[in-house]
C-alpha cells in the first residue's frame, strides 16, 4: 500500500525514490543534544517585590531615601549572591549568609543602613519571599553540563573496562 523503506531512501508510490541522506542520523542527534543542553532555570525577578523595601511614618526624607538605597542595595546582593548559592524552591538559613551584608562605606551618611539591625531585617524579608512563584522569572539558558558529565562516566567506564582487559593479559 503506500511507500516502503529501502536503504536512505523512501519508495514513494509512482517508483520515486526520496533519498533521506546520510546527514539525517546526526542531524537529528545533533537536535536532541541542543534540545537537552537548553535547560529551564529560575531567576530572581530584577526589581524586589512591593514590601521588600520598609516605610515608617517617623521617618524623614533622608532617612526613608537611605532606608530605599538599602533594600535596592540588598535586593542586588540577592540577585548577585544568594541565588547562586540557594536554587529556588529551597530554603534559606536563619541566620544571613556572610556576603550578605552592606560596606558601610557605601552608606557614609546612613550608618543605619548597612547595620547589624537592617541586614538581619532584610534577610528576615527576603526568607520570606524567597519560595514565593512571583518573585521568580524561568529563563532558558545553554548548559552542556549534563552532556559533558555523561562524556566524563562513559569514558571512565572505557578507561577502567581497558585497565581490566590489560590486566588480564598482564598475568
Amino acid at each position: 500500500m503506500g511507500g516502503t523503506i529501502e536503504g536512505l531512501g523512501i519508495r514513494l508510490r509512482r517508483g520515486r525514490k526520496v533519498r533521506l541522506g546520510w546527514w539525517l542520523v546526526p542531524g537529528l542527534a545533533l537536535a536532541a543534544v541542543f534540545a537537552l543542553c537548553y535547560r529551564p532555570v529560575m531567576r530572581l525577578n530584577p526589581k524586589p517585590p512591593a514590601g521588600f523595601g520598609e516605610t515608617r511614618p517617623e521617618w524623614d526624607a533622608a532617612r526613608q531615601a537611605a532606608e530605599d538605597r538599602a533594600a535596592q542595595a540588598y535586593w542586588q546582593l540577592a540577585q548577585n549572591i544568594v541565588q547562586w548559592k540557594f536554587a529556588y524552591g529551597t530554603e534559606l538559613p536563619a541566620e544571613p549568609i556572610a556576603e550578605f551584608k552592606l560596606d558601610e562605606k557605601d552608606f557614609p551618611r546612613s550608618s543605619h543602613a548597612a547595620g547589624p539591625a537592617t541586614r538581619a531585617r532584610y534577610w528576615k524579608k527576603l526568607r520570606e519571599i524567597w519560595t514565593l512563584p512571583q518573585n521568580w522569572n524561568r529563563t532558558y539558558v545553554w548548559n552542556p553540563g549534563w552532556l559533558t558529565e555523561r562524556l566524563s562516566s562513559f569514558m571512565e567506564t572505557i578507561l577502567g573496562f581497558t585497565d581490566r582487559i590489560m590486566q588480564k593479559f598482564n598475568r
